[in-house]
C-alpha cells in the first residue's frame, strides 16, 4: 500500500547535537529524536520541534481527507 509517511522515525541521537528546527534547542546525547531522512541526508529534530512538525503534518492531512 502506498503511504505518503515516508522515512520517518524515532531514534536515539549517538552524541549532543542542536535541533536542525531551532539551533537553540540542543539534543543530547541519548535523547530520543525524530529523524526525517530526505534522499540521502537525514534531519534530527528534539521532542518539541518533532510535536509541532507531527501536529502541522496531520492538520494538512485531515484538511486533505476533508476535501474527499
Amino acid at each position: 500500500m502506498k503511504s505518503i509517511v515516508k522515512n520517518i522515525t524515532w531514534d536515539i541521537a549517538l552524541q549532543s547535537h542542536k535541533c536542525k528546527r531551532n539551533v537553540k534547542h540542543i539534543i543530547a546525547k541519548g535523547d530520543r529524536r525524530l529523524k526525517i531522512k530526505e534522499g540521502r541526508s537525514e534531519s534530527h529534530y528534539c521532542m518539541q520541534c518533532a510535536e509541532t512538525i507531527l501536529k502541522s503534518g496531520l492538520l494538512k492531512i485531515n484538511g486533505l481527507i476533508d476535501d474527499i
